[in-house]
C-alpha cells in the first residue's frame, strides 16, 4: 500500500501534527491530542491547497511551517471539567507563566491568514522564479524592489537576460490563462443567450465590412490656402451650392404650396433627340427648352477631377466626343436637378443612359463631400484663431446621399465598374469579394434561341436580393461600406425591403434613407415583373425624420431637413422602356421636386397590327369600369359571364385556347374558377416547375386539355418564344385570349 501512495500523500505523512485551537467557548485548552493524518488525494484538496501546491511545490511552505503549527488550532466541544482546567490555565497566564497571550495569537493568525493570500502579481512572479530560465533576472528585480543593489553585476548576464526575455512570454501567458480561467467561464455562460439569437438570424452575404474605419483621413483643401479662397469664390454661383443651401429663397415655401396643390405650369416640348417632353414647373420656365451642346464639363460646373476621368469611363460609348446627343440633352436636364421620367430606354441606348446618370450622381457626391471638408477647415481655423464664424449647416441626418435601385446583380457590376473608372483612385477595398458575389463563377453558354433583349437582361448573375454600400475618399473606394458611412447605396427593391421591414417587425432600419438627395431607378419595367409594392414601400420611408441620431452633428444639419422638407429638394430619375400606369402614379405622387419634373415618352402614331401578314381575326373588347378601383373586378366578371360562355359554345374555339394573364392575382382567380367548375385546363405560371410545364405542354399539344393558362411573368423570365415549347403551342393553337391589355 505504501508504494501506491502518491507524492502528495507522502508529503502529507511527513507533516507534524497540529495543536488544537481555540474552543467553542473562546477559552484555550492546554490539552492537546496528536493524531496521524490520513493521506490526502489531490481531488480532495481545497482550491487554496491546490494553488499552494502549484506555486510552492508543497502544501505548507517550510518557511512558515512552524508558525502555522503554533497558530492553527482545531475547535472541539469540551466538558465542564475541561472548562475548569481552562480557567486555571487562564489564572496562571495572568501570573506570567505563559509568555504569549490569546490576543497576540489571534493577531498573528490574522496576519498569517492575510499573508497566505498572495496577489495575482505575486503568483506570477513566484511562478516565473521557479519555472523560468532567467531566475537571476527576476532575482535582480526583487532586489531592486527591496532597495538592495548588487555590488557585482556582469554586463554579459544583463545582455543575456534582455535577449532571452522574449522566451518568457509563454510562461506569462500560461499563468495569465490560469488567472483568467474563471472569468472566461462566466463570460461564456453570459453569451449563451446571444448565441441562440444569432443562430436564428440569416447569414447575409452582402453584410457591411466589420473592420471598417469610419475616420476621414483626407483633406482636399488646406486651411487658409489660396486654393480655398478661389474655390469659395467659384462656388458662390454653383447651382449645387445654391440648391442645397441652408437658407432657401423666400419663394421656397410658395413652390411647396404649388406642388402640394398640383398647380403646375405645363409645357409640351418636342426635341429631336428626346422626342416628346411634358415639362411641369412651379413657374413658367423657358430655360427648360435650352439644351446646348456641352464642349467641356467644367462649363456645366462638373468637378475637375471627375471631368478628367470621364473620357476613360465613357470610351465604350463614344471616344472622340465628350457626349452623345442623347447624353448631352439628358445630362443637361439632370444637371439642373429636375425630376426625369424617361420612357424611351432600349437595348441600344442603355449604356449611354447609365453612364450619364452615374456621372451626375458621382459629381453630386464629390461636391457634397468637398463642401463638408471645406467647412471643417473653416471651423478648425476659427477655433484656432478664437473667432466665431456662425453656423455652418451643410449636412443631413445621415451620410448616404444617392440611392440606386437595380433589378439584378449583373447590372450592379456595370455600375460599379463605371464608378471605379470615374473615381480615378487605385485602391479599391473588397473588390475581389464584390466580383465573387456579383459575377457568376462559371461562364454560361448563351441560348441563341432566345431574343436579343432576353440575352442582354439575363446574362450573368440575375439574383434579385442584394444591397451594397459604397464609400468614396480622396485615395480609395470602399465597397461593402456600412450604410451610415456610405455615400451611395445600390440595392434591389427586395433587398432593401427586407432591411426596412414592415410595421410590427422587431428589427427595422430605414434611417439611412432620411438624407437621400437623389434616387435613380434603372430598368424600371423589370420591377413590374418582381413586385412593384416594394418600390412604393421604399418611397414611403424616404426622407423621414430618423429615430436615432447615428452620431450626427445637430448644429450642422440643414434647417429644411429638420423641417421635414427634404423630399421637395430630392431628385428622382426613372428610366424605363415604356410608360405604364404605375410609372404615371410614381410621377404624380412621389416626384415633388420644386425645380420641376419632365416626362419623356414616345408617341406611337402607327400601330403594329397593320404589319401582321397572316389573315388573323382580331377582336378588341372595351369594358367600361365605374372606377379604377373596381377595374379588376369588372374585368373578371365580364370574362366569366360573357367571354368564357362564348368560348364554350363554340366547338372550334373551345379546344386549344391559350389565355394570357398579366397579373398573378387574376391568374389565381381564374384557375380557382376553372377548378371549381371542372374545366379541362392546365396552369403554367412563374412558380411552376420544369416538370409541370413539360406536362402542360404535352397535354395541350395532344388535345387532352382545352385551355392553357399562361402568365406574363413566366413569359418574361423564361421567354419560350422560338423554343420547342411555344412551337408546339402555336402549331395547335386555335384561339389566343389576352385577359388584360393596356
Amino acid at each position: 500500500m505504501a508504494k501506491d501512495r502518491s507524492a502528495i500523500s507522502k508529503s502529507m505523512s511527513k507533516k507534524k501534527t497540529r495543536v488544537s485551537g481555540t474552543h467553542v467557548s473562546g477559552l484555550a485548552s492546554s490539552k492537546s491530542t496528536k493524531r496521524k493524518e490520513a493521506p490526502v488525494k489531490y481531488g480532495q484538496l481545497s482550491r487554496k491547497q491546490k494553488q499552494d501546491l502549484e506555486d510552492y511545490g508543497e502544501l505548507v511552505p517550510k518557511d512558515f511551517e512552524e508558525e502555522e503549527e503554533e497558530s492553527t488550532k482545531r475547535r472541539r466541544i469540551v466538558s465542564e471539567s475541561e472548562l475548569d482546567q481552562a480557567l486555571e490555565e487562564e489564572r496562571r497566564r495572568a501570573e506570567g507563566q505563559f509568555e504569549d497571550s490569546q490576543d497576540e495569537s489571534d493577531e498573528e493568525s490574522e496576519e498569517e491568514e492575510d499573508w497566505k493570500k498572495p496577489s495575482a502579481y505575486s503568483l506570477l512572479m513566484n511562478s516565473l522564479k521557479k519555472n523560468s530560465k532567467q531566475k537571476d533576472f527576476y532575482k535582480r528585480i526583487q532586489l531592486e524592489q527591496e532597495g538592495i543593489e548588487e555590488s557585482i553585476a556582469n554586463e554579459s548576464d544583463l545582455d543575456d537576460a534582455d535577449n532571452d526575455h522574449e522566451s518568457n512570454n509563454e510562461d506569462i501567458d500560461k499563468v495569465d490563462e490560469e488567472i483568467e480561467e474563471n472569468s472566461t467561464d462566466e463570460q461564456d455562460e453570459a453569451n449563451v443567450d446571444d448565441d441562440d439569437d444569432d443562430e436564428e438570424d440569416i447569414v447575409d452575404k452582402d453584410e457591411a465590412d466589420p473592420f471598417e474605419n469610419n475616420d476621414e483621413d483626407e483633406e482636399i483643401v488646406y486651411v487658409g490656402s489660396d486654393a480655398e479662397e478661389e474655390e469659395e469664390e467659384h462656388t458662390q454661383n454653383d447651382r449645387f451650392d445654391f440648391r442645397f443651401a441652408d437658407q432657401q429663397p423666400p419663394s421656397f415655401d410658395e413652390k411647396i404650396s404649388i406642388v402640394e396643390q398640383k398647380k403646375w405650369s405645363s409645357q409640351v416640348i418636342h426635341d429631336d433627340v428626346l422626342l416628346d417632353m411634358n415639362a411641369l414647373t412651379t413657374e413658367p420656365d423657358e430655360i427648360i427648352k435650352e439644351m446646348p451642346t456641352i464642349e467641356k464639363l467644367e462649363d456645366v460646373e462638373v468637378d475637375e477631377r471627375v471631368a478628367e476621368c470621364w473620357p476613360r469611363a465613357n470610351k465604350k460609348v463614344i471616344k472622340k466626343v465628350l457626349f452623345t446627343s442623347l447624353q448631352n440633352n439628358l445630362f443637361t436636364q439632370m444637371n439642373n436637378y429636375r425630376d426625369v421620367l424617361f420612357c424611351n430606354r432600349s437595348i441600344d441606348n442603355a449604356k449611354e443612359i447609365r453612364n450619364a446618370y452615374i456621372l451626375h450622381a458621382f459629381n453630386h457626391i464629390t461636391k457634397a463631400r468637398k463642401r463638408v471638408l471645406r467647412n471643417n477647415n473653416r471651423l478648425a481655423r476659427a477655433q484656432k484663431e478664437e473667432k466665431d464664424i456662425g453656423e455652418l449647416r451643410d449636412q443631413g441626418f445621415t451620410r448616404p446621399k444617392v440611392l440606386i435601385l437595380l433589378p439584378f446583380r449583373n447590372t450592379v457590376v456595370d455600375v460599379v465598374d463605371t464608378l471605379i473608372k470615374l473615381s480615378g483612385v487605385e485602391k479599391h477595398d473588397n473588390k475581389n469579394r464584390f466580383y465573387e458575389q456579383f459575377n457568376l463563377r462559371e461562364e454560361e453558354v448563351p441560348d441563341t434561341t432566345k431574343p436579343v433583349d432576353f440575352l442582354q437582361n439575363f446574362q450573368g448573375n440575375i439574383d434579385d436580393h442584394f444591397r451594397l454600400g459604397i464609400k468614396f475618399s480622396k485615395k480609395s473606394l470602399k465597397l461593402y461600406a456600412n450604410f451610415y458611412n456610405a455615400d451611395i447605396i445600390i440595392a434591389s427593391p427586395l433587398g432593401l425591403r427586407t432591411l426596412i421591414g414592415a410595421e410590427g417587425d422587431k428589427k427595422r432600419d430605414f434611417d439611412y434613407l432620411s438624407s437621400i438627395e437623389m434616387v435613380i431607378l434603372d430598368q424600371t419595367n423589370h420591377f413590374l415583373m418582381q413586385n412593384w409594392e416594394h418600390i412604393e414601400h421604399i418611397f414611403e420611408h424616404m426622407n423621414l425624420i430618423p429615430t436615432d441620431s447615428h452620431g450626427c452633428d445637430i448644429s450642422r444639419i440643414r434647417n429644411w431637413y429638420l423641417d421635414g422638407k427634404a423630399k421637395y429638394l430630392r431628385q428622382t430619375l426613372v428610366f424605363a422602356d415604356f410608360l405604364t400606369p404605375e410609372f404615371n402614379a410614381l410621377f404624380n405622387k412621389q416626384m415633388k421636386n420644386v425645380s420641376g419634373k419632365i416626362k419623356i415618352k414616345r408617341t406611337y402614331e402607327e400601330g403594329s397590327i397593320v404589319d401582321v401578314i397572316p389573315q388573323v381575326q382580331q377582336t378588341f373588347t372595351r369594358i367600361d369600369a365605374p372606377s379604377l378601383k373596381a377595374m379588376n373586378d369588372t374585368r373578371y366578371k365580364y370574362f366569366i359571364e360573357k367571354t368564357l360562355p362564348t368560348l364554350r359554345r363554340s366547338a372550334i374555339m373551345q379546344s386549344h385556347t391559350l389565355i394570357f394573364i398579366p397579373s398573378y392575382f387574376d391568374f389565381v382567380r381564374i384557375r380557382n374558377y376553372f377548378e371549381d367548375n371542372r374545366y379541362s385546363y392546365e396552369p403554367c405560371s412563374e412558380y411552376s416547375s420544369a416538370s409541370q410545364i413539360t406536362r402542360a405542354r404535352s397535354q395541350f399539344f395532344h388535345s387532352r386539355t382545352d385551355f392553357l393558362l399562361y402568365t406574363e411573368r413566366l413569359h418574361f423570365f423564361r421567354r419560350f418564344v422560338g423554343c420547342c415549347f411555344f412551337i408546339y403551342i402555336i402549331s395547335k393553337l386555335l384561339s389566343l385570349l389576352f385577359f388584360s391589355c393596356f
